[in-house]
């Protein structure tokens, strides 16, 4: 066959045409189901069939252009029609026009791929791409290389404040110092805490401190390869201004060689130099160091070496900042009273403010005295520009994340935690708080108990993991309380003196039905910190359990007389059991409004989380003992909503767990006087779903569960609950005998 004859009858028979159309629709078609693949939750072998039919279909589609002919009359064979019938001449104009218009199609779908697609999936995955275009930096403890230890305080608080330096940047993600102090003293591949951190680069160096002398080596390591980028050694005399320059000089390098471009403002903050005091400034290190294990011996040394920093400058804003967060932390953990704490921490930071209006600690430190004072707004306020003013604080953040929470700003408070745990992972702390938000909130249960485990094995001496782990165990989806309350009492052995552990037993106890018990450890921790309210809230949840209401009246009189008439506000639904039982059914209204001002300004609102739905359940309760029908219908249909609207919610998201399921249910169940239905439910969440926590606590003291008492099934389900503690409460005397630690006082009678 003639070569050249065979090509033009090709072209007579419009199979280049053919070939060039089917091209350009079928590669148009792939493109469309590639793009559409992900937002449509197409399966992934999908696109592969697609790729594969096209493929198959173009040489098919080639042969029949050339086998066939399209006529007026239809689809011939084209050896059937003779050259001068032929309409070849026409179909090729309409071919060309095929091509013009599939042509035209796939420029309009790569233009609009390019803009709307490539948009949106810049948008899924900003906080990746964020990651990755942020510089990212982790600064390891410098070694001391001094020959004198107790110089290690000085090395170590020197890190410390060069992460602070690079944290007040924007555009630098710094990993918190808790995490990056993990590797003190570790030979660790730095490629390996690079990963366990998220940063891209590490600063590590030593400090060599010998009489008047100081030398300071930094160097900057990229962590996917191990390359030094940059190092340098300053060997000056020790001075204060010679420690604050060569800070400075390592933190541009840093940022030079990290293409950080800064604001004016940054600038001048590396430039700031906090004391012209050397005495001063290794006081305040000192206590930097100190104060971070939070007991209550080392913060009280912390405080002393603060005052000791502004006494030898009285100008050292940050010292007062520091001084008026340890007065909140001691007070917290230790044995200082409200009153005294909150003068301390207002005057130590309004004047930390008036020194240095763009420390974000100071604003810390003021916003904390805000809490303290229940003014919830300008807490919220403040922290948030706190966080502006130190982006990379993760000790901030978390602070930030409460003050959302309180303020009923759920998403906005989330986000600032799971910030904070980007900055910070390996803090005990802020890493214990992300586990228990994981389980509490997100029912990630499995994930949030490798995360403890991961705390205990990694930080043993950290007493709040072991706290967390015995929370967890005790209910979903473990329900294990004796085997909680043997992890707890442990703890307590090693830590004979801990609060949380005296709590966490106390709880337990209280879990078991154990309530001489859980009064020992209430009165204890009163004993052992008789200017903390840890005691008292602890009473009172014994004083609730036990229906004695009268006691749970006297402690929330007590601690409002010690914290402010405001703190009614925090015991609000501890309180409405006592005015229930009283016969106060209006007076228990006017106490819940005061709580859920916004929400309950006005009956049958619609409900938009949560707590709006507590409030409402709350709300029914009283309004229907005090004979308020109308206003109880149009709570328990509004309650029925957002059950509805929640189950929407889950359905939609393709994720509907049965706890949460039963929960929406059960609180439209007892509205609506499905009291049985509200029964089952309550005995699946017990024993299906070993969510066993708090029980005698709930159905004794919330008066939504005392319409419950009305079915026929709740004393049945009562006495099987009461079995089931019994069995587990018998493991646990077992256990403190065996221990040498069983108290005869303890003894229940009934038990």
């Amino acid at each position: 066959m003639n070569i050249s004859n065979f090509i033009e009858e090709l072209k007579r028979r419009n199979v280049f045409k053919v070939a060039v159309a089917y091209a350009i629709a079928g590669w148009l078609i792939i493109q469309i189901v590639t793009v559409i693949e992900a937002p449509l939750n197409i399966p992934d072998w999908f696109d592969t069939v697609v790729i594969v039919l096209v493929g198959i279909g173009f040489p098919l589609t080639l042969i029949f252009a050339w086998a066939f002919e399209l006529t007026p009359e239809g689809i011939k064979k084209s050896k059937e029609v003779e050259i001068t019938e032929s309409v070849t001449d026409r179909t090729g104009k309409k071919l060309n026009g095929v091509i013009i218009s599939v042509l035209s199609i796939a420029l309009f779908f790569v233009i609009v791929e390019r803009i709307f697609f490539a948009k949106a999936s810049i948008l899924e995955d900003a906080g990746a791409i964020a990651k990755i275009e942020t510089a990212s930096i982790a600064v390891l403890p410098f070694v001391n290389m001094s020959s004198d230890t107790e110089n290690e305080y000085f090395s170590d608080g020197l890190s410390e404040e060069l992460l602070n330096a690079l944290a007040k940047v924007e555009d630098m993600q710094v990993a918190g110092r808790t995490s990056s102090f993990k590797f003190k003293g570790q030979n660790e591949n730095l490629t390996e805490i690079g990963s366990e951190l998220g940063v891209a680069n590490i600063l590590e160096g030593s400090v060599r401190k010998s009489g008047n002398r100081l030398r300071i080596t930094a160097q900057l390591i990229r962590v996917s390869d191990g390359f030094h980028i940059w190092s340098e050694t300053y060997d000056r005399e020790f001075t204060v201004d010679n420690i604050f320059d060569i800070q400075e000089e390592i933190s541009l390098h840093v940022m030079e060689e990290l293409k950080v471009r800064l604001l004016p403002e940054e600038e001048a903050q590396l430039a700031n130099r906090p004391t012209m005091d050397i005495e001063a400034y290794n006081a305040f290190l000192e206590a930097t160091q100190r104060e971070i294990t939070y007991q209550p011996e080392d913060l009280e040394y912390a405080i002393q070496k603060y005052k000791e920093a502004i006494r030898l400058d009285p100008s050292f804003a940050e010292a007062y900042a520091r001084l008026a967060l340890a007065y909140n932390n001691l007070h917290q953990n230790g044995n200082i009273s409200a009153d005294e704490t909150k003068v301390l921490m207002r005057e130590n930071a309004e004047m930390a403010i008036s020194l240095d209006k763009d420390l974000g600690k100071a604003h810390q430190a003021l916003a904390d005295y805000y809490g303290f004072e229940f003014q919830f707004e300008k807490r919220e306020e403040t922290l948030k520009k706190a966080v502006e003013l130190a982006p990379n604080d993760a000790s901030i953040r978390m602070d930030y994340r409460s003050a959302l929470g309180r303020n009923n700003k759920v998403q906005e408070s989330r986000a600032q935690l799971f910030k904070a745990y980007e900055l910070d992972p390996l803090s005990p702390d802020i890493s214990n708080s992300y586990a228990r938000h994981l389980a509490d909130v997100e029912n990630r249960y499995y994930e949030a108990m490798d995360i403890i485990d991961r705390n205990i094995k990694r930080t043993p001496d950290y007493n709040g993991s072991y706290y967390s782990k015995a929370w967890l165990l005790r209910d979903v989806p473990y329900g294990e309380l004796d085997n909680a309350f043997t992890f707890a009492y442990e703890g307590h052995l090693q830590n004979p003196d801990d609060m949380d552990f005296m709590w966490m037993v106390s709880d337990i106890a209280r879990d078991l039905n154990m309530l001489n018990m859980a009064e020992y450890f209430g009165k204890k921790i009163s004993k052992t910190y008789p200017e903390n309210h840890a005691g008292p809230r602890n009473l009172l949840r014994t004083s609730q359990t036990r229906r004695d209401f009268e006691t749970t009246k006297r402690i929330v009189d007590e601690l409002s007389e010690t914290y402010g008439e405001r703190t009614v506000e925090f015991f609000v639904i501890d309180l409405l059991a006592y005015h229930y039982e009283r016969g106060e059914f209006l007076e228990g209204i006017d106490l819940l409004k005061r709580r859920f001002p916004d929400f309950l300004d006005e009956p049958g609102k619609e409900i938009t989380n949560d707590d709006h739905r507590t409030a409402a359940i709350f709300h029914l309760t009283l309004a229907d003992k005090a004979g308020k029908t109308e206003e109880v219908e149009m709570i328990a249909d509004r309650i029925c909503e957002y059950k509805d609207k929640r189950l929407a919610e889950m359905e939609e998201s393709g994720h509907i767990e049965i706890y949460n399921e039963l929960d929406v249910k059960l609180w439209c169940q007892i509205a609506t006087e499905q009291y049985d239905e509200a029964v089952a439910a309550m005995e699946k969440f017990y024993f299906e779903l070993n969510s066993k926590a708090n029980y005698p606590l709930i159905i004794t003291s919330e008066i939504p569960f005392f319409r419950i008492k009305e079915s026929q099934n709740f004393e049945e389900f009562e006495k099987k609950i009461y079995a089931d503690l019994g069995m587990m409460r018998k493991n646990v005397v077992q256990f403190l005998k065996e221990k040498d630690e069983w108290e005869e006082e303890w003894e229940e009678e009934g038990n």
